[in-house]
């Protein structure tokens, strides 16, 4: 009687103490596990993010800047207007792309290490095309 009651006495312990804890525990930690995965899939997709960046910007002048990312995205000298001042340049393209205007502040960024300090975005009759007013700085 007395080894039947210890190993009942055993088992609600073993129970109480160390088997309920963990079941306990359980969806706690596949929520954890989830989360971790999730910041992993972030961190990664910041990490391929940053190493499609150059690592060194391009330091010609601010016009030839703006003039050659104007080249890269198909837009000649006469389809945008640009006034250097100092550290700052006025870019005022008539009418472009909404997607294409996208793409050229990307690659000023990324590429020239020139971003926009204001703009005035404009919608025109066009469908997708916007009238771009923008002021970009180093």
């Amino acid at each position: 009687m007395l080894a039947a009651g210890a190993l009942v006495v055993a088992a609600a312990v073993i129970y109480a103490f160390l088997w309920r804890p963990l079941s306990d525990d359980l969806p706690r930690a596949r929520a954890d596990a989830d989360l971790a995965e999730r910041r992993l899939a972030a961190a990664t997709a910041s990490a391929s993010v940053a190493a499609s960046r150059t690592q060194a910007p391009s330091r010609s002048p601010l016009d030839a800047s703006i003039r050659g990312a104007l080249a890269r995205q198909g837009l000649g000298a006469s389809d945008a207007v640009v006034e250097v001042a100092g550290t700052r340049a006025a870019l005022t393209i008539p009418s472009i792309r909404f997607a294409t205007l996208v793409a050229l502040v990307d690659a000023l960024a990324r590429t020239e290490a020139v971003h926009v300090v204001d703009a005035t975005i404009a919608a025109r009759v066009e469908p997708g095309q916007v009238r771009a007013e923008l002021t970009l700085s180093r």
